[in-house]
């Protein structure tokens, strides 16, 4: 592995994609555009699609340590959670109604989410957004890109430009919840017109607003290379590591109503005060790209690349009454407090690229992309009370093997600079193959093989200028992830992929004033996975296909700028005074029919099958389908350097489960934010000091942004000999966000 390893960092190759394109600094020095690196896995401005670009300027508005989904969270269609309350530590993004296994994340055109889970762990790149240049969100399935495939959307990350001078940087945040932020950047520019060295570090830290979520971030980024009028070639290392005392079990619904941050994990330790105090994850990502885009002769574009992903860590927690003999069976059964660390060691290394020709109206690009992902699953005792255990032995061991290849090709052709045809063609192969213990000590091997072809077609017409309408169509396939077909396999079904048809249709106006864009959507599944209740004989859930459910709605989206012209002191003319920005979705989200699964437990809390209860429900929400999400954003700039905005979000009522029933669900909640900055120049060379504070939820709305639920009865005997059920009784459990907080800082550029 050393040796793939090294000759991964040797290569010549890259990851990068887009139309080769070079800029003239004010140096007379060239530097090729950095936006070649991602545009094969983005939507371009003809695409039938809906998408929405965020640039550096606007990620860095709100940039004081929260964690990328936090920022995001006024595009339209998304909705963010935190489970530490706050924003920094865990925290996810769901979009459409999709949750993160669902959104396809690339850093560079190179795939993020993990290839076992298939969701992305934003705590294992903190501060990203600080080395980001800018983002797409592509809704639906979208283009080809690489990894696996987006059944709500997609997220492209391309990391930060090289500046063509010299620069340094120091960021400082303070905020509530004792959070801290310090991030440094520094780089050379140019040296002798072609070459470039960058770096950059942040350290994070904060208590959380649920007790003991408390966060200890750090990650850092590097870059260098060669750039020319023709050629870039880019290596990056970057990466983060992360200790979160852990706060994913939630609030449960009766401790919300007295102590909404009340936090159950650590506290196996039982009467001993405080709870258990290491009860954390920990966990480290390393990043090594290496990314090369080189313009041809005849019109052609050639981008290729490498990469290899570390990650390594381990959650440890606390088990009170265990027995002994379920970690070492060579011991007597005997029931002990003890200490235990469930461990994920892995790396995913492949390249990809990207060849691609415009000339007189036709855009088409040939790409593909391999890559293996080799992963480790094993857990540790590492303490027992009173009983002397190994502590290098693995109570349990897996591992597992994942080959992921594509190839697509796609073309854009404009006719009469009127009507522009797109179609996109992928084939993808997926090979999943692990075997070993897991962690309740059940013997699996597993070896699955999927071939998905997916197609995509579109029409976008210029009416004129400004008016463009457009439809497409797209087929997306996706894999189940590693914990469906284990549960699958340990209780002798079969678990099918899932197919989705998706059909778009949209207008835009394309006024530099009053953007508009106007976008129907519906997505329609073929055994979407779902969770029903059902549980495997050791209690672990179980995702079932259902047949027939699909996702309809319209999204909304535009701006209202309000400017006035510059004066001498002003370059830029005009400026922005006041803006506007909003986003509406309306949508239907619904399972045709599937069937709940109810278990009943007996006085001594086994699992009596005999009387599970099984209720069938037809024509039922999809659980954390909001039908309404709606941002506004109110941005005013009476002077030259001071924004402020307010930006205010509304969620609709969602459900925990699909049963559409309305004690488990999530209520409706809203919450505004108000950001303010002013930025000072120190002189005409891009050399500033900027004051940012931003006050969350500042009319302190209490409201839970995420949640689980679960159903249980019970069996007693009333003498009759005969077993009788009481129930069923629901547990419900939130995640509570923080009422008001802020965060303020300094950044200073030199």
């Amino acid at each position: 592995m050393k040796k793939v390893l090294f000759f991964l960092l040797l290569a010549n190759n890259a990851l990068a994609q887009t139309d080769s394109v070079s800029v003239k600094t004010d140096s007379n020095n060239v530097i090729f555009k950095d936006e070649v690196i991602v545009n094969a896995t983005r939507a371009t401005e003809n695409a039938p699609t809906a998408y929405q670009f965020i640039s550096k300027k606007e990620l860095n508005k709100n940039n004081l340590g929260q964690d990328l989904p936090f920022l995001l969270d006024n595009t339209a269609s998304v909705v963010t959670t935190s489970d530490a309350g706050a924003g920094i530590g865990y925290t996810g993004i769901r979009i459409r109604g999709s949750d993160a296994t669902r959104v396809n994340v690339t850093l560079n055109g190179i795939p993020v989410n993990d290839a076992e889970s298939q969701g992305v762990f934003w705590v294992n790149t903190p501060d990203l957004v600080s080395s980001a240049q800018s983002i797409q969100i592509q809704r639906g399935v979208g283009s080809s890109t690489n990894g696996g495939s987006a059944f709500g959307g997609s997220l492209s990350v391309q990391t930060q430009t090289p500046s063509a001078t010299p620069f340094g940087e120091a960021s400082v945040s303070v905020g509530s919840f004792k959070t801290f932020r310090a991030n440094a950047k520094a780089g050379t520019g140019l040296i002798k017109k072609h070459f470039f060295l960058e770096g950059s570090g942040s350290w994070i830290v904060s208590d959380g607003y649920v007790d003991r979520a408390a966060s200890n971030l750090q990650s850092w980024f590097f870059q260098t290379g060669y750039s020319s009028e023709k050629t870039l070639l880019k290596l990056l290392y970057f990466g983060g590591r992360e200790k979160t005392y852990q706060s994913w079990y939630g609030v449960w619904e009766d401790s919300l109503k007295t102590n909404r941050t009340y936090n159950v994990a650590g506290t196996d330790y039982g009467y001993k005060n405080p709870p258990y105090p290491n009860q954390t994850d920990n966990y480290g990502q390393d990043y090594l790209q290496l990314l090369l885009a080189r313009q041809l002769p005849a019109h052609l574009h050639l981008n290729a690349g490498l990469f290899a992903t570390l990650g390594r860590g381990y959650y440890e927690e606390y088990k009170a009454g265990t027995n002994i003999q379920n970690y070492f069976d060579y011991l007597p059964a005997a029931y002990t407090d003890l200490v235990r660390q469930l461990w994920l060691r892995n790396v995913f290394y492949g390249g990809n690229f990207a060849l691609n020709y415009a000339h007189s109206g036709v855009d088409a690009t040939f790409g593909g992309f391999f890559g293996q992902y080799r992963g480790k699953h094993f857990g540790k005792v590492i303490w027992a009370q009173d009983v002397a255990v190994d502590k290098d032995k693995h109570y349990y061991d897996g591992s597992s093997v994942k080959n992921d290849f594509n190839i697509y090709a796609r073309v854009n052709y404009e006719a009469l600079d009127i009507v522009n045809f797109y179609l996109d063609v992928q084939y993808r192969y997926v090979g999943y193959n692990t075997s070993g213990t897991d962690n309740n000590q059940q013997v699996y091997d597993v070896k699955k093989n999927w071939h998905f072809f997916n197609p995509k077609a579109g029409l976008l017409i210029k009416i004129d200028a400004k008016h463009h309408v457009y439809a497409s169509y797209a087929l997306g396939n996706r894999e189940p992830n590693r914990d469906d077909v284990l549960q699958a396999y340990f209780s002798s079904r079969t678990v099918k992929p899932e197919m989705m048809d998706d059909v778009e249709a949209g207008y835009k106006f394309l006024h530099p004033k009053f953007p508009f864009g106007a976008n129907f959507y519906f997505m329609n599944y073929n055994n979407q996975l779902v969770l029903t209740g059902r549980l495997t004989d050791v209690g672990n859930p179980i995702k079932e296909n259902v047949k027939k459910s699909f996702r309809t709605g319209i999204e909304l989206n535009g701006s209202f700028h309000f400017a006035r012209k510059g004066n001498k002191y002003e370059k830029i003319v005009p400026r922005d005074v006041f803006s506007i920005n909003y986003s509406f979705t309306y949508s239907f989200n619904k399972i045709k029919s599937f069937s709940e699964y109810i278990y009943t437990y007996d006085e001594n809390y086994e699992r009596v099958d005999t009387l599970t209860q099984v209720i069938t429900h037809k024509n039922t929400d999809i659980a954390f389908s909001p039908s309404i999400i709606a941002s506004l954003e109110l941005v005013a700039r009476p002077v030259k350097g001071l924004s402020i905005g307010l930006q205010n979000k509304a969620v609709s009522k969602q459900y925990l489960d699909n049963t559409s029933n309305e004690h488990r669900k999530l209520k409706p909640f809203y919450y505004s934010n108000l950001n303010v900055a002013y930025t000072l120049p120190l002189n005409k060379y891009g050399k500033e000091i900027t004051l940012k504070v931003l006050f969350n939820n500042i009319f302190n709305h209490l409201y839970e942004s995420n949640g689980y639920t679960f159903s249980e009865r019970y069996a007693f005997d009333d003498g009759s000999g005969t077993l009788q059920t009481d129930g069923p009784y629901t547990y419900n459990y939130y995640y509570p966000q923080a009422g008001f907080n802020f965060l303020t800082g300094v950044n200073v550029r030199f």
